[in-house]
């Protein structure tokens, strides 16, 4: 799947960013909006600019969320299947999320993102990690930081700088009404960035790949179930996050989202929350 190099533990870098990419996608409590109807349509009709005005405006409804949910994560680090539920979180675009992840009635886990900041607490062990900046998916030098993955998982993608000429529609299937797009970057169509496998209409993402600048696979997410909340933003209730070259695999079942109600950060200075938990006998998380 997806591990994370640094100078310090590639394998306790993955299981954060790993832990974080579930946490943060992972809401359920009710069942919240109502299905998402469609419209057929003709092949003669598809056009990238259609289907990438539908992705664009529906991205740019989502100015925040908040949920609560339940996620299933396996990692090469971990021995058992690792599950959270009643986890609650909060998301503001573009550059906060916070979440509690809980077993039984414990919170286990609480989870803080702030721009390139990353923290993780755990609370019944007493450990801590922190990071700050970038780190890279193994086997194929693309960097990210947690943040980054988020977005990646739960919007469509930055397209207002994705240049129309770097997209290629490839497939199209009417029995489906699904679309496949090809996305490279610009000047340079020997690899693709993503692949998106799009259906309409309105067209939403059902499946997407992420490569590396080499080719390399490095996520595949499938979303499903798609619901229409109250102000117009169409979402997953099913998110399924896929990292072959870890081994590892994520599935999320989403029963309630609230988009768009004001979300304020407690705090932004996660320095500080590390001094305190320092001074409260907290351990920086080491895993072997």
């Amino acid at each position: 799947m997806i591990t994370f190099l640094s100078s310090t533990s590639k394998n306790k870098n993955f299981l954060a960013s790993a832990t974080l990419v579930i946490s943060i996608i992972t809401l359920s409590c009710v069942r919240w909006g109502r299905p998402l109807e469609r419209i057929s349509i003709n092949e003669g009709n598809i056009r990238i600019e259609e289907i990438i005005k539908d992705l664009r405006e529906n991205d740019n409804l989502i100015k925040s969320l908040r949920g609560r949910g339940t996620f299933t994560l396996k990692t090469p680090q971990l021995d058992t299947v690792y599950q959270l539920h009643q986890s609650d979180i909060e998301f503001n675009h573009p550059d906060y999320l916070h979440a509690v992840g809980r077993k039984y009635t414990a919170v286990v886990l609480k989870l803080t993102c702030y721009k390139d900041e990353f923290l993780i607490e755990l609370p019944t062990e007493k450990r801590y990690y922190y990071s700050r900046g970038g780190e890279y998916f193994e086997h194929s030098g693309a960097e990210a930081t947690p943040l980054d993955i988020f977005r990646e998982m739960l919007l469509t993608g930055d397209w207002d700088k994705i240049k129309l000429q770097s997209i290629e529609l490839s497939k199209y299937d009417s029995v489906s009404q699904t679309a496949e797009l090809i996305i490279y970057s610009e000047g340079n169509r020997t690899y693709p960035l993503r692949k998106i496998k799009v259906q309409g209409k309105p067209w939403v993402i059902i499946e997407t790949e992420r490569y590396s600048p080499t080719g390399t696979l490095i996520a595949k997410t499938n979303r499903s179930d798609y619901r229409l909340s109250e102000d117009g933003v169409k979402f997953p209730s099913v998110i399924q996050c896929e990292f072959p070259q870890e081994n590892a695999f994520m599935g999320i079942k989403i029963n309630k989202c609230v988009f768009n109600t004001p979300v304020k950060p407690s705090t932004t200075r996660l320095k500080k929350i590390v001094s305190n938990l320092i001074k409260e006998k907290y351990s920086p998380l080491e895993l072997e």
